[in-house]
């Protein structure tokens, strides 16, 4: 498959799931009254219509995943884009599914009259109460404009996150999981033993087995507990493999991320780790 079809069957895949999105809002709002898409906290913070990019984005992620297209420019104008589309889509199937009275409201109004009827007779709740503070009146353009923020917004979480995915300089293709380990240490001092004495093997010796291949497990968390997670990734298309590891520390309360210890070691071409990883051996 060349690289356009490929690029275009991303734009289809975020298409569908921005359709999808939108009729599944207007299904729930059918069904129960609650128009998830206009959600909003504070007047001002969309969070519906954010949640909405986000699903709407959904295609886009898994499309550029299984094509192995890293996102674009041109990537990213078509998400606005759709996202446009969508949102009036949102409008266009509520304005489809309205009945007053037995009276199919598109039968005798056409959309953009009724579609300045809903922005501008919308009514704004204040307060845990839900006070009703009016109309809103021409206000509704801006309102349904920061839905559209919210919703790019959503959508661009997508992109965001897509551009940090690892990658394989050499193929351009997405990194795959193929083998992950857990470890937990009841102190500092035993995960630097691990930590760093990780690599001062030859990655394809018994020695480098032996000792990422040994299970460490804490007791009860308490504070300093240390969680370390270790996920070995290969390009699908070469092999080549790289191990990329994260660190959290428990405070008390809540585990907290150490992005210093973080890191994303490439192994030597043609090595193979999986099995060490899994603790059933040496890497080749």
């Amino acid at each position: 498959m060349n690289r356009t079809l490929q690029t275009s069957s991303v734009a289809i895949a975020g298409l569908i799931t921005s359709i999808a999105t939108a009729v599944g809002n207007t299904f729930l709002h059918w069904l129960t009254g609650f128009n998830l898409f206009t959600l909003s906290f504070l007047i001002v913070l969309p969070a519906g219509a954010l949640l909405c990019g986000f699903a709407a984005a959904s295609g886009y992620y898994f499309g550029a995943k299984f094509f192995h297209i890293r996102p674009t420019k041109i990537l990213l104008v078509q998400m606005v884009v759709i996202a446009a589309v969508t949102q009036l889509l949102i409008y266009w199937l509520e304005y489809q599914v309205l009945y007053i009275d037995g009276v199919h409201v598109a039968d005798i109004v056409p959309f953009g009259h009724y579609l300045d009827i809903v922005l501008t007779t919308q009514h704004i709740s204040l307060g845990r109460t839900g006070v009703d503070a009016g109309q809103v009146g021409e206000g509704g353009y801006w309102l349904a404009a920061l839905d559209l923020i919210g919703f790019l917004i959503g959508g661009a979480c997508v992109y965001f996150w897509l551009l940090k995915e690892p990658t394989c300089e050499s193929c351009n293709k997405y990194l795959r999981t193929v083998a992950k380990k857990r470890d937990s240490f009841d102190d500092q001092q035993a995960f630097a033993a691990y930590y760093d004495g990780e690599f001062q093997h030859p990655v394809d010796s018994s020695e480098f087995a032996r000792h990422v291949g040994h299970e460490h497990s804490a007791g009860k968390a308490v504070a300093g507990t240390i969680n370390m997670e270790t996920r070995l990734l290969e390009c699908p298309s070469c092999g080549d493999q790289t191990v990329v590891e994260t660190v959290q520390v428990f405070n008390g309360s809540d585990w907290n991320e150490v992005d210093e210890l973080k890191r994303l070691v490439p192994m030597p071409n043609g090595v193979d780790v999986r099995r060490a990883y899994s603790g059933t051996g040496p890497g080749t």
